[in-house]
């Protein structure tokens, strides 16, 4: 950064009010992954209860998909690699029923493998470990049990 752009932004802090600065500004996350198999990877959302809420001319590379509050994109990208996903984001949602879940993945023809988490004692908890179609690393977690 140069001084000019320093001293721009330090002018900019100044114009900003402390009832400005703590103004609710982000209401949500939408992460875009990157993928090769664009419609691999919407089918296999779709089959875990995903709907897709764009997909359209406009962006042909581009699908978004949500279930609930939970949104997110994939986007075709001619240079990615499945070797990648793993170095860049582990996948994590939570999920109601661990036991519907396993169906889902199963009815889509999705290994999985389950896993039993005790951080303590008092608490337990049920995780499924899968791939999606591009290499990325999901989990599966489910409510304590």
């Amino acid at each position: 950064m140069s001084i000019e752009d320093h001293d721009s932004l330090a002018q900019q802090e100044q114009d900003v009010s402390p009832s400005e600065l703590k103004a609710p500004l982000f209401e949500r996350l939408i992460p875009i992954l990157l993928v090769e198999d664009l419609q691999a990877e919407r089918d296999f959302y779709v089959s875990l209860g995903f709907t897709v809420t764009y997909q359209g001319t406009e962006f042909p590379d581009f699908i978004a998909l949500g279930h609930g509050s939970i949104e997110f994109g994939i986007s075709r990208r001619e240079s990615f690699s499945s070797d990648l996903p793993d170095r860049v984001l582990t996948w994590q949602f939570g999920v109601t029923d661990v036991d519907l879940t396993k169906q889902r993945l199963t009815v889509a023809g999705v290994a999985f493998r389950e896993e039993w988490v005790t951080p303590r004692e008092d608490w337990k908890y049920r995780v499924l470990h899968a791939r999606t179609p591009n290499g990325y690393y999901l989990l599966l977690e489910g409510p304590a049990e």
